[in-house]
């Protein structure tokens, strides 16, 4: 039996100004003990342009298999766990940051400033999300020490099926001052202020991270806005729901069940969200490449959790992971096909990734 806690938030205090948006909006919630949770449901999609309604009914129950079958594993990864509040039910999740003074820096922060042509709010630039913008990003930054934690989660991703790995869905904690004036004016102040070495230390830091040659800031006159960050550890691997299937209906799980053919044709066509070279390619296409690549080593070494894989354990957790539901919530328990389903999933993904690496 897994250690699964059905939390009641109903009487947790909610922080409106700190509401985040998405496919799947969050909202922030105070317990009794001032501790902040994050609780999302399941995604939603209104008709539009003639196609029906959907609603992934079972979708949070992927964020809380996915923290069940990592921790297993030995992995660094947010604990989920199903909540309700009034008459919403779904997967919370303590806030990663416990200090005032930290704050989560997604790594699309440092993409985009390194990238002009990547754009995350355009889908025509979606295909700039790259492995290679990634490889130079972290190189850039002097964040290669955390190359260990991104091919865990690309390995993790392949063996739950995620296919919504983005920008803003891995991160740094740390701290971070936020600029809004331009160099010169910095620069000006500080010497009127007698700071001579505040505004040289800023044009420094500008300097070494902002390529001035290609970069937009430095436009004449342009504000800049830089994030001069201290990081002190990468953020756990969170946000985990689009994966194990979330997205088919009941006939679909069991048109997967009853045809192996058309079972391994899905494992094999599951998408990767980070491009290799502008492609989008499937989980395993884009292992193969890393395993091809300077960094095949490090892959094999961040794919040492699967020996930790126990099939029986595997088992236990998503047959078991909705018995701590009460009574009245009976009706989001998984059906047992779903689950048979996604075990299949886990397991024979996991194998073809064990003969990958």
């Amino acid at each position: 039996m897994r250690d699964v806690k059905f939390i009641d938030a109903s009487e947790w205090t909610e922080q409106f100004w700190l509401n985040s948006g998405g496919t799947r909006a969050k909202k922030v919630l105070q317990d009794n003990e001032g501790q902040e949770w994050f609780f999302k449901c399941s995604e939603k999609k209104e008709a539009k342009d003639g196609k029906p309604e959907k609603y992934y009914r079972y979708e949070f129950w992927s964020e809380i298999i996915a923290y069940q079958l990592g921790h297993a594993w030995g992995l660094d990864i947010l604990r989920y766990d199903p909540a309700f509040r009034d008459d919403q039910i779904g997967c919370i999740s303590r806030n990663m940051i416990t200090d005032d003074r930290e704050q989560l820096i997604e790594v699309g922060r440092f993409m985009t400033a390194i990238s002009d042509d990547f754009s995350p709010a355009y889908n025509e630039t979606r295909n700039q999300y790259t492995f290679q913008l990634l490889d130079k990003t972290l190189n850039h930054f002097d964040l290669a020490n955390y190359w260990d934690h991104f091919f865990q989660t690309i390995l993790f991703d392949s063996v739950i099926g995620n296919t919504d790995r983005h920008q803003e869905n891995w991160a740094f904690i740390g701290r971070s001052t936020l600029i809004s004036k331009s160099l010169d004016e910095i620069e000006r102040e500080s010497k009127e202020k007698g700071f001579l070495k505040l505004g040289w230390f800023f044009r420094n830091i500008y300097n070494r991270i902002i390529d001035k040659e290609s970069n937009r800031f430095n436009k004449e006159g342009e504000q800049l806005r830089l994030s001069v960050t201290n990081i002190s550890r990468m953020a756990p691997i969170y946000d985990s729901g689009s994966s194990m299937a979330r997205e088919l209906n009941d006939d679909m799980v069991q048109a997967l069940l009853s045809d192996e053919a058309r079972l391994a044709k899905y494992i094999d066509s599951g998408k990767a969200e980070i491009h290799w070279n502008n492609k989008k390619l499937s989980h395993f296409d884009l292992i193969l490449e890393l395993l091809n690549s300077s960094y095949i080593q490090e892959v094999k070494k961040a794919g040492f959790f699967l020996s930790k894989m126990d099939i029986s354990i595997v088992k236990d957790i998503i047959n078991n992971i909705d018995s701590s539901l009460p009574e009245n919530w009976n009706h989001y328990k998984i059906p047992q096909s779903r689950k048979d389903l996604i075990f299949k999933l886990v397991t024979l993904r996991a194998e073809k990734l064990k003969e990958l690496i």
